[in-house]
């Protein structure tokens, strides 16, 4: 090598190193070494609202070097361009800004020569109003209020919230404010006064800012107490009455003044502005509470207004009379009467139609009360009812639905009232014929099939043939058979209880399961019993429940040989068998057992309200019961409560359930108890039988010996089916499965 090869060369390495300490220097592959400078800072969020003193937000700085590769590492300084607006504290990326006063102000991350911004603004929001004074103060109506109503506004951190504007506004009637908006000062507060009203003694203001407000309330008083008289509720005994019938308006009324009423007063009540019924209601004290009951109607048809009024001749002075009146309305809908011995054309071409009608019978009759459609096109479904008309045919006690315009219900015994029928267009039907008549037609008795899966001897056999005889004497005629039990829809076999066969047959009227078996001894569970299936009809808008087509009574062989010898068990399997068909067993489906005790409410007062198992008790020596009426054994155990005639009230009676004294009536409650689970009667069937305890409320067992039929009752599911289709509707289920 020359000398000036080496001096090049020499040359070209001290450029190299001059290089190499400024920006680096090429490597083989082409790259440079470079140091990481800081460049860019971002910050997030890039703003930020706080609405409270002592607010904080959280920021996180991003510094990125020249190559936009992220330094985590890199040290960043914050600050805040005002002080009085917010600070900040933070080291590294994450920094707090915390808030001190109304205001915009920046926030700053600094890294190196590199630098980030973000908009931060402290705007207090008013999050509560309080009272500083001036609130429950009392002066005579008119007057202004001895101090003024202040308020205290503040911010989610308590901080006293200033420049908001307050708006005090009383309550309709409760007097008026001077200034009715103040902008609140820098101790947060605004007031104004208060000039109270002329109305009621209790009279209200709100103070109200954003979305916040405070109510004050103050007492006007008089020079002597006067009453405020109002309607706290108006009710009516039915909102849908016919031309024949009359509507009771209820109304509860409230004295809010501070003096008490007249003797009496005047309640008012008109019908589409025409006066048509006053009532005088007893005196009412300060804050107290009365009750009264006018009687209108009838009405034609249509809509009406009812329009209520108290002291409608301004007899005595008020603390306000707005609150004096109250309006509701009624819809009349048609009805035509028809007597017995008498028949009417019948037709409608709008599918869901009902024609109603009111059968009043003056003279009872042992002899069953005929209804009978017939004729004509189309399908329509015929419903009949005694006592007060039900509000839906699904609650009509007699319902007769095939799939054609021939339609008959009889009901038995003719009891001296009201009787109403619907006919419901299934679809467009007619002309057809519906006829009322008093006896004359026959009466298909009522069957009930037994069907013995394990017997007991002939003689015990016997005995509760005995007693299905005594049951098919107590009702008046059959009710409807139950056809759908078709082959394609069978009552599957186990579906009730084990060993329970399979039914795929018309029913006529209820098929009873008998097994007299060996079950746990002398003495333990005496027997279970109740229905398996129960009818309905489903119409699209309600299902209606009849009563069961299918039940079982399943005995102790034990018990049942020592209750024979002991001349007890016709009583019992008499008990039984009116479980089976419904009683104390369907109850809570048709929604007659009120308050029941079971499963946690051992103290209730449980009562059956049957309409005609009522007057029934009354006339058994019920009449001064104290208790709800009718009642039913409590104390939730399973089995006995909710499901029997109560013990202590009823006594020897034979649904009790401990079987007590030397016979056990079937008592004329027990009777139209049956009735009410829409069975037809013999009232005549009942047992001589009086109440020798009534007034006692309480449950107890009873006293000397009794066949304990404790647990009774069974626990298997009830299968609801449809009386036209068969289709399941739905399975009751007990609290458990047997």
């Amino acid at each position: 090598m020359n000398d000036v090869t080496k001096r090049v060369g020499g040359l070209v390495w001290a450029v190299c190193l001059l290089l190499l300490a400024v920006a680096g220097c090429s490597d083989d592959d082409g790259t440079r070494a470079v140091e990481p400078v800081p460049t860019t800072v971002e910050i997030t969020p890039a703003s930020a609202r706080l609405t409270f003193i002592r607010a904080t937000q959280g920021f996180t700085a991003v510094v990125r070097d020249q190559d936009g590769k992220v330094m985590s590492s890199a040290d960043v300084s914050w600050s805040s361009s005002d002080g009085e607006v917010f600070t900040v504290t933070g080291s590294g990326s994450g920094g707090t800004a915390t808030a001190v006063g109304n205001g915009m102000a920046e926030l700053m991350a600094v890294s190196g020569q590199a630098s980030g911004t973000a908009a931060v603004e402290v705007r207090q929001r008013v999050a509560r109003l309080e009272a500083v004074s001036g609130d429950d103060q009392q002066a005579v109506r008119g007057t202004k209020l001895a101090e003024p109503l202040v308020v205290r506004s503040r911010d989610q951190g308590g901080t006293p919230v200033a420049g908001v504007r307050v708006t005090f506004r009383p309550s309709p009637g409760h007097g008026s404010v001077s200034p009715g908006q103040v902008e609140t000062g820098v101790d947060g507060t605004a007031s104004t006064e208060w000039t109270l009203g002329l109305t009621g003694p209790r009279q209200s203001l709100v103070a109200f800012a954003d979305q916040v407000n405070y109510r004050f309330t103050a007492t006007a008083t008089t020079g002597s107490p006067i009453p405020d008289l109002e309607f706290r509720a108006v009710t009516l005994s039915r909102d849908d009455p016919t031309v024949l019938e009359t509507v009771d308006v209820m109304a509860e009324i409230v004295n809010l003044g501070d003096g008490a009423t007249p003797p009496t007063f005047k309640l008012a009540v008109s019908v589409d502005g025409q006066v048509v019924g006053t009532v005088d209601v007893g005196q009412l004290a300060a804050g107290a509470t009365g009750n009264a009951v006018v009687t209108v109607g009838p009405f034609p048809t249509g809509r009406h207004t009812l329009d209520l009024v108290l002291d409608p001749d301004g007899e005595f002075e008020e603390w306000e009379t707005a609150n004096n009146s109250a309006s509701v309305e009624v819809v009349v809908v048609n009805q035509d009467r028809l007597a017995p011995g008498e028949s009417v054309t019948v037709f409608s071409e709008e599918a869901g139609s009902v024609l109603l009608f009111r059968i009043d019978v003056e003279e009872a009759s042992d002899e069953a009360l005929n209804i009978v459609l017939s004729g004509g096109a189309g399908d329509a479904d015929l419903f009949a009812h005694y006592g007060d008309r039900p509000g839906h045919t699904n609650d009509y006690r007699c319902n007769s639905g095939t799939f054609t315009t021939d339609e008959s219900c009889q009901m038995v015994p003719t009891r001296i009232g009201a009787y109403h029928v619907a006919v419901l267009a299934f679809s467009s039907f007619g002309p057809s014929k519906l006829e009322v008549t008093v006896g004359g037609r026959p009466l298909e008795p009522f069957d009930i099939e037994l069907v013995f899966l394990n017997s007991g001897t002939p003689s015990q056999d016997a005995i509760v043939e005995q007693a299905a005889v005594r049951w098919e004497s107590v009702m008046g005629q059959e009710v409807q058979d139950y056809p759908a039990f078709v082959t394609d829809r069978p009552f599957a076999r186990n579906q009730c209880f084990r060993g329970q066969p399979s039914v795929a047959e018309e029913i006529d009227d209820i098929r009873i399961w008998i097994s007299i078996d060996s079950v746990d001894g002398v003495g333990k569970n005496i027997a279970s019993a109740g229905p398996c299936h129960v009818r309905a009809i489903s119409y699209g808008f309600g299902t209606f429940y009849s009563t069961p087509a299918l039940g079982a009574v399943l005995l102790d062989e034990a018990d049942v040989a020592q209750m024979e010898s002991e001349g007890t068990l016709l009583s019992v399997v008499t008990h039984q068998l009116a479980h089976a068909l419904g009683f104390g067993t369907i109850w809570r489906i048709r929604e007659w057992i009120q308050d029941p005790s079971s499963p946690d409410k051992p103290d209730a007062d449980t009562h059956f309200t049957g309409p005609l198992t009522i007057p029934a008790f009354d006339a058994v020596g019920g009449s001064g019961y104290a208790g709800a009426r009718v009642p039913v054994e409590n104390g939730g155990t399973r089995g006995v409560a909710d499901t029997h005639w109560r013990e202590s009230v009823f006594g020897d009676e034979l649904m009790t359930p401990y079987l007590t004294g030397d016979t056990q009536p079937l008592s004329l409650v027990t009777i139209e108890s049956m009735y009410d689970i829409w069975y037809e009667v013999d009232l005549d069937a009942a047992d001589a039988f009086s109440l020798t305890s009534a007034g006692r409320a309480g449950m107890a067992m009873p006293r000397g010996p009794f066949i304990d039929l404790s647990d009774d009752v069974a626990d298997w599911p009830i299968v609801v089916g449809d009386q036209k289709t068969g289709r399941v509707l739905g399975v009751i289920h007990p609290r458990r499965r047997r």
